[in-house]
């Protein structure tokens, strides 16, 4: 099995090695060889298979090959149990979703009026978020391994793509905790930064500069990108030397060094909340999507900003309700660290006939309520999203985030509804919606947060501590029992969902109240 694997591993750095120099003949002529090699063989290599396979799908994303792409594809398909009982399951997915990746860049290459309308992005972005989330919910985040690396990074580009910036930025940042010099998340990190303010109108500061230039810095020189991905790079640290001279800023005076030094003493000068806040990406500051310090300490996120103009007077109400989703985030968030740091004690009583791991009172309750008024702010953010693009409701419908965008009941009323909403040209529009498919009850990878929701508010949601105890009483007629490590990690995924979809509701409205923001979704 080792040899099996070695030689596989050799397939895949040789195919590597041709891809960087864009020798894209060379790595197909030999992939073509051991396909047939393989299919010629009575005993099958499942490991050399993988690397056959994502040989193709690599060769047909960096020459922009559809056909090349889908050979690689249909290898997977072929082959599909057979290649589970070798490779993991995480594995897989992510050699899945960089093929459907790669197939939906191709198509964008070929269209110049390309915009990642809501139905555009579910039809061709929709596959390989499916199959890179799949991949994701088999990592542990507290162990990564390299491989899982590639997953984030490539997950973070996928989101990225459908506007969904600040979890981009959260994944890529990820990595880079766990690998300071991961190139691709360094490149992908760089480029989200440099698009950063003209795609939200963030203030541009001139710490977002340094950093987007020392990010590309680190990688002009990176010999595992093709040729023309260096030049982009230093192009773009030209463009970042350009917008600091306007700022009368001094490249050659940069010592990003001395800079970071500076920024970690005013982290460390916040308070251990507001630490815990920006670590765990659950900061509402537009400074901190890119810098801890003490520009950061704020949860300053508005609609409004300097030199906003705008004729409407909708922004008004707009902003009052982006004020009361702050307010209630606040409160979810502070449980959860109340929750995380704190000994809660109370002088309550609880049977619990016999031995028992399930939990009960204030520290357990305020994770449990912390969970629960996520889906109240998503749903006032659908009310206010509603309410921006005029959408028509139904008579006492009750809007919910992750549905309202088809739901109606009368047919044609729907269609009307899709029809509108797909017709808007907001990139943050089409990052609520692709948030709001993920939490969809019917086929949204974290669907069953609405479930645990509806449990939590209605029915008995068992938090407990011990596998013994979620093996006794899973099942039960009054509801759902999880473990509390794994409700706490989806509490905390959960509330960065939440601060994303606050984050693209107030740059989506933003943008159709000033009309002044960049409006383009290529990649």
């Amino acid at each position: 099995m080792r040899n099996e694997m070695k030689e596989a591993e050799l397939l895949n750095l040789k195919i590597d090695s041709l891809l960087n120099n864009e020798a894209y003949s060379d790595a197909l002529e030999i992939l073509e060889n051991q396909k047939i090699k393989f299919l010629k063989s009575p005993k099958k290599d499942f490991y050399l298979l993988d690397g056959i396979a994502s040989g193709f799908i690599d060769v047909g994303c960096e020459s922009s090959n559809e056909e090349i792409i889908e050979i690689g594809l249909s290898l997977f398909a072929q082959y599909r149990e057979e290649l589970k009982k070798y490779i993991s399951e995480d594995r897989f997915e992510y050699c899945i979703g960089n093929a459907q990746q790669g197939l939906f860049e191709t198509k964008v290459e070929k269209n110049l009026n390309y915009f990642p309308k809501l139905e555009i992005v579910k039809d061709l972005l929709f596959p390989s978020k499916e199959s890179f989330l799949k991949a994701f919910k088999k990592i542990n985040l507290q162990t990564l391994k390299n491989s899982d690396l590639n997953i984030l990074t490539n997950l973070g580009n996928n989101l990225s793509n459908s506007g969904r910036i600040v979890e981009s930025l959260q994944l890529y940042d990820t990595v880079l905790l766990s690998n300071k010099k991961f190139p691709h998340a360094i490149l992908a990190k760089a480029n989200r930064l440099f698009r950063l303010q003209s795609q939200t109108n963030i203030k541009i500061t001139i710490f977002l500069l340094i950093k987007t230039y020392s990010l590309y810095d680190l990688i002009k020189n990176e010999n595992s990108f093709p040729q023309n991905c260096r030049s982009d790079i230093k192009l773009a640290m030209q463009i970042c030397i350009s917008k600091l001279k306007n700022e009368n800023y001094d490249i050659d005076s940069l010592d990003f060094k001395k800079e970071e030094e500076l920024n970690k003493i005013e982290y460390l000068n916040h308070s251990p909340k507001i630490r815990f806040y920006l670590d765990n990406f659950l900061s509402l500051s537009e400074h901190g999507l890119y810098c801890k310090c003490n520009g950061a300490k704020y949860d300053d996120l508005m609609i409004g900003y300097s030199g906003f103009i705008t004729k409407s007077d909708k922004v008004v109400h707009l902003e009052q309700l982006l004020n009361r989703v702050k307010s209630e985030f606040s409160l979810a968030r502070e449980m959860f660290y109340e929750y995380k740091t704190q000994e809660l004690e109370d002088n309550l009583h609880y049977e619990t006939f016999g031995k028992s791991g399930t939990l009960y009172g204030t520290k357990a309750e305020k994770l449990r309520t912390s969970f629960r008024i996520c889906f109240g702010i998503l749903d006032k953010i659908a009310e206010g999203i509603c309410y921006l693009f005029e959408i028509q409701k139904g008579k006492n419908e009750n809007v919910y985030f992750e549905s309202f965008w088809k739901k109606e009941r009368n047919l044609q009323k729907l269609c009307q509804r899709w029809e509108k909403l797909n017709s808007i040209k907001n990139i943050h529009l089409t990052a609520l919606y692709s948030i709001a498919c993920d939490l969809n009850k019917k086929n949204g990878e974290f669907g069953f947060y609405k479930e645990w929701r509806n449990q939590l508010e209605h029915g008995v949601f068992s938090l407990t501590t011990t596998q013994e105890e979620l093996d006794l009483i899973s099942g039960s007629l009054f509801g759902e029992c999880v473990l509390e490590s794994d409700f706490a990690i989806k509490a905390k995924h959960l509330l960065q969902l939440t601060r994303a979809a606050i984050f693209s509701y107030t740059f989506c409205v933003r943008q159709e109240m000033s009309g002044e923001i960049e409006n383009n979704g290529r990649p």
